[in-house]
């Protein structure tokens, strides 16, 4: 068992060495949750605001006089080698120090996420992300740099989307076929539109950004981790921003099931939401998948039908497809496990490795010639899922380069913007590493 290895290594006092580059609400979730396992320590926090990662390690029982705080690689080897906890404002620092074995990339920017990213797999460390913001972009790549050089690159447990592969490898191992796979969400009439200035009383009371809030209700972030989950699981959207109907747990595999056996889908084997607000706007908590993950699976085979009707038969309309329902996703909280999977075993909770869906920037409102984008959850644009091949074609702009670049042109609302529509920014890092997958690896079909 993984928990019995850990404790081997924790009597031999030889703990999985883990630095953190970002200590946002997710970054600190994953210190806080290691401070509590056997076998593994935070060796390294890399955040540009030092006393917020200082305060990170002090909330975990460290006494402040412990902590190092350096730039420099000497001291900081030195420091992991005497189990001395480190802080540094270098986000590359840990890829250069022999004694850390892997790096959680936490910091939600795309370029920033794309560049630890990269430095970690190239220092030989196993590379766990949370920025599923640059993963969606360039995790392609990344996986198959990290191939080469004899590491793991992982999309991180507890996040959905590794949720959702953790269910679909369960399911597809016993041989079910897979209709839909997919998160709970929560879109409201008019939510694309939401502006980060109404969710300023939640950062505030809950810490972390308001614009990271806002890609969560104007739908950025559900778009985005269900881009990911596809493109590592081979999915594909039914449409473009998938349908998001609101549905109850108990009625999944009925509206999540094709037009000819009386559901919304075009096609099986796709990505999708199951929305939590009416269209009406009315949000219903009880009985809706709400912070879960679903499968709708199937099976040809007559008697696995008898068997799974007669063990759903509490569930209405059951077969010839079923619903797996996990719950909950608990963040932060098992991104651990990937650390464990990837050091231990070699394993990634999941990567892909061809791009198969885009997340596509699309105009929030009415956008003016030389206006500098903002992202998902700000001021100027949302995500879209779309086929890679289809964003392709129509030259789409993907989301994650939508960041401090300007429009060339008045670009109407809710107008998928185009890369022609905006001035690229050719010497970020992302664009540089984007182009490298783009020349080096094939889409795949979704």
């Amino acid at each position: 068992m993984i928990s019995e290895r850990l404790y081997q290594r924790a009597a031999a006092g030889s703990p999985i060495r883990v630095a953190i580059v970002g200590t946002g609400h997710m970054g600190a979730g994953v210190a806080h949750q290691i401070s509590q396992m056997k076998g593994m320590r935070v060796a390294v926090l890399a955040e540009r605001d030092v006393p917020k990662a200082v305060d990170v390690y002090a909330a975990n029982g460290i006494p402040r006089d412990r902590i190092l705080i350096t730039h420099r690689l000497d001291e900081a080897q030195d420091a992991v080698r005497q189990d001395r906890p480190v802080v540094t404002e270098d986000g590359k620092l840990p890829s250069l120090i022999e004694g850390v074995d892997a790096i959680v990339e936490a910091t939600g920017v795309p370029d920033v996420g794309a560049r630890i990213a990269y430095a970690s797999i190239m220092g030989g460390k196993h590379t766990v992300m949370l920025n599923i913001e640059a993963d969606v972009v360039v995790g392609p790549i990344l996986s198959a740099l990290a191939k080469k050089a004899g590491v793991v690159y992982s999309i991180a447990a507890g996040d959905q989307p590794g949720a959702i592969c953790e269910l679909y490898d369960w399911a597809v191992t016993l041989g079910f076929e897979v209709v839909a796979a997919g998160r709970g969400t929560w879109m409201r009439p008019g939510g694309r539109y939401l502006t980060p200035d109404q969710f300023e009383d939640m950062a505030e009371r809950l810490g972390g950004s308001a614009q990271m809030y806002c890609s969560f209700h104007d739908g950025t972030k559900s778009q985005i981790e269900m881009a990911v989950t596809a493109n590592v699981l081979g999915l594909a959207p039914d449409i473009r921003g998938m349908h998001e109907p609101f549905v109850h747990v108990d009625d999944l595999q009925t509206v999540f099931s094709l037009n000819t056996q009386g559901g919304i889908l075009a096609h099986t084997g796709v990505v999708e939401l199951a929305n939590c607000f009416t269209p009406e706007g009315e949000e219903v908590v009880q009985g809706t998948v709400g912070g879960g993950v679903f499968l709708v699976v199937t099976s040809p085979h007559p008697g696995i039908q008898k068997n799974l009707t007669h063990l759903f038969r509490r569930v209405k309309n059951a077969g010839p497809n079923y619903p797996l329902y996990r719950p909950y996703h608990l963040t932060c909280i098992e991104t651990p496990y990937s650390v464990v999977r990837a050091c231990l075993h070699g394993e990634t909770t999941g990567a892909a490795d061809r791009l198969r869906t885009e997340v596509v920037a699309v105009a929030k409102r009415d956008l003016k010639k030389g206006e500098l984008l903002d992202g998902g959850g700000g001021y100027t644009v949302f995500g879209l899922i779309e086929r890679a091949q289809v964003a392709r074609e129509e030259n789409l702009l993907p989301i994650g380069f939508a960041y401090g670049i300007p429009t060339l042109r008045d670009i109407p609302k809710d107008t998928p913007l185009r890369k022609s529509d905006v001035k690229m920014d050719a010497d970020s890092f992302l664009y540089k590493l984007r182009a490298l997958q783009e020349a080096t690896l094939p889409l795949g079909k979704g």
